[in-house]
């Protein structure tokens, strides 16, 4: 891999300017050190905690603050691809297996073609369709580990062959899978995946999960990705609106959506949080992108009136449990609003990001943990990952104050990002 420019656009700006980005980098430069200074070896090949995690951070690093960080990046995916070929059991999770590993390396090929990543994506692709072939489907329909994360790594190896492919099947078996009613389709949640509620729980009345990490935004928005790429358009935009009407209908009729973390049947259950994981940035992240990418002028001018609500919101909110984090804390949600405010100029969404992007920097203990960061504050859990670490805040901070579009963030649905290809047989 050669060194990249920092390739900067006209169409990202800088969200801080003055003290406040310059406090920013500071920071972000030494979360960067501590995690350089890291011994990596021993991690697990998941690319929340990971090595294909620590791929992203650093190639972000190299092209924002230390061009010589792009020999970091070398060493994670190596160390990521050494790790798998070990393995005796692949799991396929965006998040969590094979389909983050090989979507680090898809991506990463595009900015560097020099970088050969078939040799590791062809097996993961081969893993996957055999996948798709069993019944009954097992996995849930979100982006951390189920249907929709691994769409996502598909989509990322586009115009690769048999990608296509891969995607209409995909696309076949959210139709399977989908739940009919009057009042739209929805997608529910495995009793096999129940147990993240809590050992032992039960949902007779169905689990609709609508927290991103785990629920059925990040169905919305891989369907939104797959119709910009020109596949099985017609299919996806039947799925679309009638998810987007199921959501609707089970959101407030006006103002503020009032979204749930979850529905058992019908109740609605609440949570405090918010954040990227669970609460209302996440969700409006994943919405707010699907009705975008796919271009549909009713949806998206409902999820504007959504995100504006929720922008606003953030002006009155507190990070809980003070954590700073990307997943479940301040740092996720200011990523939310950094997006939005960069294709969007509501001020609204600029004043949200700048307040998120000032927790975040309020919750720094200088002195501790990496570059001033524990999980949840806590000086004995010092966490460098990408997830719950400190190196998922330098990201962010890193969005916020450099010219440097975080492209690393579509793995997360922050962004959503449809490549522009033909529409050939694959």
């Amino acid at each position: 891999m050669s060194h990249a420019s920092a390739q900067t656009s006209d169409s990202w700006k800088p969200l801080l300017s003055g003290p406040l980005q310059a406090e920013a980098l500071k920071v972000a430069e030494a979360i960067t050190q501590d995690v350089a200074n890291l011994s990596l070896e021993g991690l697990p090949w998941g690319l929340l905690e990971g090595h294909p995690g620590y791929a992203l951070f650093f190639e972000m690093a190299s092209r924002t603050l230390k061009p010589e960080l792009l020999d970091k990046v070398v060493e994670c995916l190596q160390a990521g691809t050494e790790a798998f070929a070990r393995a005796k059991w692949h799991q396929l999770d965006l998040h969590g297996g094979l389909g983050g590993l090989g979507w680090v390396a898809a991506h990463l090929a595009r900015r560097y073609p020099s970088l050969d990543v078939e040799d590791l994506c062809a097996p993961v692709d081969e893993h996957l369709n055999a996948e798709l072939s069993r019944t009954p489907w097992a996995y849930p329909c979100d982006i951390r580990s189920g249907l929709s994360g691994m769409g996502l790594y598909v989509l990322e190896r586009l115009p690769a062959p048999g990608a296509r492919q891969l995607l209409a099947r995909m696309v076949a078996k959210a139709e399977e899978t989908a739940e009919r009613s009057e009042e739209g389709i929805t997608w529910s949640m495995p009793s096999s995946h129940w147990g993240i509620y809590g050992r032992n729980s039960q949902f007779p009345q169905g689990l609709y999960t609508m927290g991103v990490a785990h629920g059925i935004p990040g169905m919305m928005a891989f369907l939104a990705a797959v119709h910009a790429s020109g596949i099985e358009q017609e299919r996806c935009a039947a799925l679309l609106d009638a998810g987007f009407r199921w959501i609707a209908n089970r959101s407030n009729p006006e103002g503020h959506p009032g979204f749930p973390h979850y529905f058992h049947g019908r109740e609605r259950v609440m949570d405090d949080r918010f954040s990227w994981c669970v609460g209302s940035p996440g969700i409006i992240a994943g919405l707010w992108w699907a009705a975008r990418t796919w271009g549909h002028p009713g949806w998206r001018e409902r999820t504007q009136e959504w995100a504006v609500h929720i922008a606003r919101e953030a002006l009155e909110r507190q990070p809980v449990r003070g954590s700073s984090n990307l997943c479940c804390g301040s740092a996720g949600a200011a990523q939310v609003f950094i997006r939005l405010h960069q294709e969007n100029p509501h001020p609204a969404f600029e004043e949200a990001a700048v307040r998120w992007i000032q927790h975040t920097l309020a919750l720094r203990q200088p002195g501790l943990g990496i570059g001033g960061y524990c999980f949840e504050q806590d000086p004995t859990k010092p966490s460098p990952n990408i997830q719950f670490g400190a190196a998922g805040v330098a990201l962010t901070l890193l969005a916020a104050a450099t010219p440097v579009e975080p492209d690393w963030d579509q793995c997360f649905l922050f962004s959503v990002k449809a490549p522009s290809l033909p529409t050939a047989a694959p």
